[in-house]
């Protein structure tokens, strides 16, 4: 035998003095982990001489006589013998992995071998015992034990200043308010009694249950988008908002997990075990026509497999998708047989477009208490109130300021036409074209989709030498059927119209294709020669594709909108518009023929419509009793100085409709007809291999044997 490194003895150098036994876990494993596991442990691909010491199966047994370990017997134990060898081709680890094991480590290798080398599972798969500690609800004396054995004791106490913000992040998320600080340190009772009372006043706080809940929304993949494509919109709070009311009410774990997993077929089920089931259908969800049915509804399915395993099990279940676990017992066979449980929704593989919930659905209320409808239905009275009569004074100063604008328009105006240079888009490669460096064309019906224009500024004789106070956009008729009006989308008879959802220009002394986020010009008014009742000119300032301009279809010829910019551009600085023009609705919403102008003076154009405007322009006397009211109600309506109270009621509005109407949720339920679940070989949805039936991992306790195959 070859000669060893002198260890002292086990009993003079054990883990830990207050603790003599050499515990397998806590001990053992972390030296194997570290030192050896790399050559001889999970990963049979890096497996050396065909030797794992992971496992008590594989570290005794003997070949040819001989084992890595012998429990109880150092003298036939190969690792004792390796690990002690005083020749550095004998001794492991080698010196080239650099994972050389110190003397404390070989000391404790050597107790754990002569106490007889037991091995344990992952404490993670050990069932737990209750604890024979005197207190075992007190974990403080468990920490003050091992504390007084290292001879070391608890921190000093804080301050009640330190001890009211420390909880109050913790309980609630947020800081304490000075006035709640002053209480805690001022109270007369003792630090125990105002520590629980301030716990009890926290736990009773709505807020509570939303702290507590970030965490698990955090392990749940929670999102109100899609995740893939356009990452598009979905519904999904009402599940957040069970999430927050379960941890308020402190439904029990066993309860909140069974809900979530199987709050659908529960003999109990109510709406709200229903929307529960949100948990598993917040993976990312695709509408994409180019992708493959077969592939998506995999993707979906290894996702909810892959959160059981983190959220639930605390697992790194993805791994065995492809192959067996190297690290944990979850073959692939567990892995998919976990899967098929998943693996029975009627999902489709497409879905979530346009902000619609990917089915399956269900209409459901919010179980979330807040108790805020009262307030919110007095709050919502109070603005309507505000809201139904003009203030005299606000009204005079708002008709002062639209009657000036009227008065001002068309001062010093002059219309300077724009070079169109190129015309592109994101969206498709063809249909659309520019016409003698005038005219930006589409070719046939398009919607959903944004041109950018890249404009050239006149140059010579006509190059621009006052302020550039705007940008116009005209759209005309197709020359050869003028009737048939100036876009593809909706319309009436014959006549076509189009939606501009959004105008935005950016500016510079070059040409851009797209426009450039870092020199955009901030836009600050719109107006249209015409428009519909349902598409005002302002619609091209805000980028919801619900606003959007439309011109009235009993308009004739060309129609047009300015936008007008905040401040005035000088034209010694700028040379090129980069405009982007979007149609962001379905419906061919685009227009057919564009041209583009920049502005010099002061728009002609009005921010009303043109009954509106005369009415205006009539002295107060003048008006009839419906003219003057007509004139109020556009006062109510869009005065800039009752905007935050429009604001206001329409948040109130939409907070009482979430909080007592029902509204789309995301939710399980179970095909009519079971969809059969094979072994994917390294999880390639196109290689499937042996059917599996759903079944929990054996490393799991196993299922009554009359248990149905489902969730």
């Amino acid at each position: 035998m070859a000669g060893r490194i002198g260890v002292a003895s086990a009993a003079a150098t054990t883990p830990n003095a207050a603790d003599p036994v050499v515990d397998f876990s806590r001990d053992v494993r972390p030296i194997l982990a570290a030192h050896c596991f790399a050559c001889h442990g999970f990963d049979a691909g890096a497996r050396k001489a065909d030797l794992r010491l992971d496992t008590p199966e594989g570290a005794f047994l003997e070949v040819d006589g001989q084992a890595a370990i012998v429990p109880g017997n150092l003298d036939r134990s190969l690792l004792w013998e390796r690990i002690t060898s005083d020749d550095p081709h004998e001794r492991m680890p080698p010196a080239s992995t650099h994972r050389g094991l110190d003397r404390e480590e070989i000391s404790t290798l050597r107790a754990w071998i002569e106490a007889g080398a037991p091995y344990e599972p992952h404490w993670a798969f050990i069932t737990p015992a209750e604890s024979d500690t005197p207190d075992p609800a007190t974990i403080d004396a468990l920490v003050h034990a091992r504390l007084a054995a290292e001879e070391l004791d608890f921190s000093p106490r804080g301050s009640r200043e330190t001890l009211v913000r420390r909880v109050t992040f913790d309980l609630t998320g947020l800081p304490p308010s000075a006035e709640e600080v002053a209480a805690v340190v001022s109270d007369p009772c003792s630090d125990e009694v105002v520590h629980a009372e301030l716990v009890d006043r926290l736990l009773a706080d709505p807020h509570y249950g939303e702290r507590m809940a970030l965490p698990w929304l955090d392990a749940s993949r929670y999102a109100d988008t899609n995740g893939f494509s356009i990452d598009g919109g979905r519904h999904a709070w009402l599940w957040r908002d069970w999430v927050i009311h379960s941890f308020n009410v402190n439904k029990p774990y066993d309860r909140f997990l069974v809900e979530q997993i199987a709050g659908d077929l529960l003999p109990d089920r109510t709406d709200e075990t229903l929307v529960a089931t949100g948990f598993q259908r917040n993976a990312m969800v695709t509408h994409e026509g180019g992708t493959i049915p077969e592939e998506n509804l995999v993707t979906y399915g290894a996702d909810r497999v892959r959160t059981y395993g983190e959220a639930v099990l605390g697992l790194t279940l993805g791994c065995a998708q492809c192959h067996d676990h190297k690290y944990d017992p979850v073959t692939q066979r567990d892995y998919y047989r976990l899967f098929a449980y998943f693996n029975q929704t009627s999902e489709n593989a497409y879905g979530g477009d346009g902000g619609v919930n990917a089915g399956p659905t269900a209409s459901l209320r919010s179980v979330l208490v807040t108790g805020e409808e009262d307030a919110l239905r007095a709050k919502i009275a109070s603005l309507e109130s505000s809201l139904a009569t003009p203030d005299p004074a606000q009204f005079d100063a708002w008709e002062a300021t639209e009657r000036a604008k009227l008065a001002a328009r068309g001062r010093d105006l002059a219309l300077h036409p724009a070079r169109v240079l190129s015309m592109t888009t994101p969206n498709t490669g063809s249909g659309f074209r520019v016409e003698d460096e005038r005219f930006a064309v589409v070719e046939r019906p398009m919607s959903f989709l944004a041109f950018d224009m890249a404009l050239e500024l006149p140059t010579g004789d006509a190059v621009i030498t006052a302020p550039i106070t705007g940008f116009r956009v005209v759209m005309h008729p197709d020359p050869a059927a003028p009737a048939a009006g100036w876009g593809w989308g909706e319309g009436a008879g014959e006549k076509r119209t189009f939606a501009l959802t959004n105008i935005s220009v950016s500016a510079d002394v070059v040409p851009s294709p797209q426009v450039n986020l870092h020199r955009l010009v901030p836009l600050g008014r719109a107006t249209a020669s015409s428009f519909a009742a349902n598409g005002r000119p302002d619609g091209v300032l805000d980028t919801r594709p619900e606003n959007a301009w439309m011109p009235d279809l009993e308009s004739e010829g060309p129609v047009h909108v300015t936008v007008t910019f905040e401040q005035p551009l000088d034209a010694a600085d700028v040379t090129h518009l980069t405009a982007q023009l979007n149609f962001g609705r379905h419906g061919n919403v685009a227009a057919k023929r564009m041209e583009f102008l920049v502005l010099t003076g002061e728009d002609d154009g009005a921010d009303h419509p043109r009954d509106i405007v005369e009415i205006l322009e009539k002295p107060r006397a003048e008006r009839s009793v419906e003219e003057q009211s007509r004139l109020e109600a556009v006062f109510l309506r869009e005065a800039p100085v009752l905007e935050a109270t429009r604001v206001d009621l329409a948040n109130a509005r939409e907070r009482l409709a979430v909080r007592t109407e029902v509204h789309s949720a995301l939710v399980m339920d179970t095909r009519d007809s079971p969809r059969e679940t094979r072994i994917l070989h390294r999880g390639n949805y196109a290689d499937p291999r042996e059917v599996v039936a759903a079944g929990t991992p054996d490393f799991l306790p196993p299922l009554p044997e009359d248990a149905a195959p489902t969730r």
